[in-house]
């Protein structure tokens, strides 16, 4: 590079630094016509991203992934570029980063915020800690003080923020953090404190919470005090269940009264039908429980809502027994609609009375209603009933037909859940381990446990048939994806199982076998067809690749003239992206010229 492009190199990352991204792309830009720096791309790249031009970024970063692929910077960036297109793949893009550099702040931060956004506090941990290490920031140790909390550590949390035996820093993570530990006392204190120096309802929510356990006699007369001119529903609704644990239900009800004036949501209006409840005055109950559920069925009420709604009523139903008239109210209040919650709590109802076979056609109509939310209860009914053959089918087509993450995580984790589905049924074991070895770069902690207990399943059964490699493998590989701190198996149930293939096999068996380089064959080449259909690319894109991989280099005007539109750039986006997302470089940009931006094909 001459001092005259050193210069104006200098100039792009100074128009950067005070905020002027355009000016200063379009100087990378002019820059790039002659070189391509690794430096000046990357610059270029992040100013598209803070230009909020998300598409052409992703592009550009996974060119340079490819590159350079032992940059944290370029896939931290990348993962921010999916994370504003909602694109799950920004979670394995973050693990990267970290992975590149563990002591890059900027990686570890969006990356714990990410799992905490996932609500994997458990592999927010180690991600947490090396965070709080060097700089101890405020913001920092609460977020871990917080996860250790939700994972069953509130020791080690409060020793965040103790030294010498004396608190450092007052927080509300610190009140919450000495309220698990059970020292309510020292957390009332804190949250006390607090609250008087910032006037936060939360932290009076806290107080009064930790208070209640620490002077349970005293609790409600501070209660009753706090909420006389509060206007905040969450310190009512904290105030109504204290009375109602206290049985104090005339008191209950005016409360519970005053929270549904305040804020009408159905969740505070339950509260109002279980005061009614409690109280015997069962007029008002069925009238304020069945308004509830007729327009918990005719508006959207979230599914979690809807479903407590109706729980909650039939507790209050059946609560003497399932009886014809109690029964024949149940079904008039909630067979008005095909709503899947609706189905299965029916089937439920059923099921409590102990009629299988009605039980069985309302969870069968719940599935053809919705094949997940409905399938899932219809599968594990089958199986708890015996019926395992039709149990697996259910659970196949469900797995064969999600496409969301957090759908396959709900799947696996409710398969996984009850151990004795995976020993019973080795097709839907071996599906299970395929679909999430799929996703395996998205797994978090919860999903790497339930693939870790499928594979024990498989080892189990494999040493059952004394296949004795193959149980190994599985065992090595349970114990690769296994976290720390499993809850459905641990390590020594894995080692236990090679230890019995150890004392058993006849000879030496290995679980790996190493390949020569004579014995590994070239994978078949894809046509272009065969990569347009597996890439699902439009008329114009599959167009761009066929004439990509008979020329291999064309420029943007060549492809506008071949395409007939002058989004031949964005179709060249569309196409790269694609390619990505399931792991093929197929073209590459080779800087700009006079007739726009080269490419070259670098496909198979």
């Amino acid at each position: 590079m001459n001092a005259a492009d050193d210069d104006r190199t200098k100039d792009a990352f100074r128009l950067y630094n005070e905020g002027k991204h355009q000016e200063s792309l379009d100087c990378c830009n002019r820059l790039m016509e002659t070189a391509r720096e690794p430096a000046l791309e990357v610059l270029a790249a992040t100013n598209l991203f803070c230009l909020k031009k998300y598409e052409d970024a992703e592009v550009y970063f996974r060119d340079l992934a490819r590159k350079m692929p032992g940059s944290s910077h370029v896939h931290s960036y990348l993962a921010k570029v999916l994370e504003e297109r909602g694109d799950e793949g920004a979670y394995a893009e973050y693990a990267a980063a970290v992975r590149l550099d563990p002591d890059n702040p900027d990686a570890l931060r969006s990356y714990a915020a990410i799992l905490l956004s996932r609500n994997d506090d458990r592999g927010a941990l180690p991600v947490l800690k090396r965070l709080c290490a060097p700089g101890n920031r405020p913001d920092d140790r609460d977020r871990l003080a917080g996860a250790l909390v939700r994972s069953g550590y509130a020791a080690g949390a409060c020793s965040l923020y103790e030294a010498n035996g004396a608190p450092v820093v007052r927080s509300a993570e610190y009140a919450r953090a000495l309220r698990a530990a059970h020292r309510t006392r020292e957390a009332a204190d804190v949250a006390l404190a607090l609250y008087e120096e910032r006037r936060d309802p939360a932290l009076l929510r806290e107080y009064l919470a930790a208070l209640a356990e620490a002077d349970p006699e005293g609790a409600p007369a501070a209660y009753a005090s706090s909420c006389k001119d509060c206007t905040a529903p969450g310190l009512w609704e904290d105030y109504i269940l204290l009375l109602m644990a206290r049985r104090d239900f005339f008191s209950a009800l005016a409360g519970a009264k005053r929270l549904v004036a305040l804020d009408n949501r159905p969740e505070h209006r339950l509260i109002l039908c279980e005061v009614y409840a409690a109280l015997g005055d069962r007029v008002n109950a069925d009238a304020a429980y069945e308004a509830l559920v007729q327009e918990g069925i005719g508006t959207p009420f979230s599914a979690g809502t809807l479903r407590t709604v109706i729980r909650t009523y039939a507790g209050y139903l059946f609560r003497e027994g399932i009886t014809d008239s109690t029964k024949e109210r149940f079904l008039a209040s909630v067979s008005r609609d095909a709503n899947v919650v609706c189905l299965i709590e029916i089937a439920r109802m059923y099921r409590a009375e102990g009629n299988g076979a009605e039980a069985r056609a309302w969870y069968y109509r719940a599935y053809r209603a919705d094949f997940l939310n409905g399938g899932l209860p219809y599968a594990l009914f089958l199986a708890d009933c015996g019926d395992d053959r039709e149990s697996e089918k259910v659970f196949l087509h469900i797995l064969a037909n999600v496409r969301k993450f957090s759908d396959l995580a709900r799947v696996a984790g409710t398969i996984a859940g009850t151990k004795t589905l995976l020993s019973r049924m080795k097709r839907l074991d071996r599906e299970l381990v395929h679909r999430l070895e799929e996703r395996r770069a998205l797994l978090g902690t919860a999903e790497r446990e339930c693939l870790a207990a499928a594979y024990l399943a498989q080892a189990d059964g494999a040493l059952e048939r004394e296949d004795f490699a193959a149980c190994m493998e599985s065992c090595l590989r349970g114990i690769d994806a296994l976290p720390p701190h499993a809850a459905l198996c641990h390590p020594e149930e894995f080692l236990a199982l090679v230890q019995r293939c150890k004392e058993q096999m006849p000879a030496d068996c290995p679980a790996f076998t190493g390949q020569t380089t004579e014995s590994i064959r070239e994978a078949p080449r894809q046509t272009v067809a065969g990569l347009a259909d597996r890439l699902a690319l439009t008329e114009k894109e599959s167009a761009i690749l066929a004439f990509l991989a008979t020329h291999r280099r064309a420029s943007e005007a060549d492809l506008r003239r071949l395409t007939g539109s002058r989004r031949a750039a964005a179709l060249v986006n569309s196409l790269i992206r694609k390619g990505a997302a399931q792991g093929i470089m197929l073209v590459e940009k080779k800087g700009m010229g006079a007739e726009g931006e080269s490419y070259e094909y670098c496909g198979a």
